[in-house]
């Protein structure tokens, strides 16, 4: 059942993401978004394992600027924070607290704690990202 869940949830943001890349119009049939100018990309995540730097804009996910950076990070549920599997190691900067779904994924994959899931982690500011564990 829960896997009818998830696989419900997944085709529901699959389809909210296709509508937005296929440049879906407004509900008059009007594409305003032609004389909207084209806001840039305020925040900024380095990833310091990989030696790289993404922009992105402000209230958007951590796993949005991995995949943005082609960062190798599994992310198998596709941003629904029931896999766990985009777990990294540590985050410092401007981002989101903690929610509790968060801490609960990570226990029940048994996960290390201290770390965040990318598909949980808003970016606000200039933020640093160190995606694999130190060994």
């Amino acid at each position: 059942m829960i896997r009818k869940l998830l696989g419900k949830a997944r085709e529901v943001v699959r389809a909210r993401l296709g509508e937005r890349s296929a440049g879906g119009t407004s509900s008059t049939g009007n594409d305003s978004s032609a004389d909207e100018p084209i806001a840039v990309p305020n925040c900024f995540v380095t990833f310091t394992d990989h030696d790289s730097s993404v922009a992105i804009h402000s209230g958007q996910t951590l796993l949005h600027a991995v995949i943005r950076g082609a960062i190798p990070l599994p992310h198998e549920c596709g941003g629904l924070a029931s896999c766990g599997e985009c777990r990294v190691a540590k985050v410092e900067g401007e981002v989101s607290d903690r929610r509790e779904i968060e801490t609960s994924i990570l226990k029940i994959m048994g996960k290390p704690l201290d770390g965040r899931l990318a598909c949980q982690t808003l970016v606000f500011g200039e933020v640093t990202v160190t995606v694999a564990d130190p060994e």
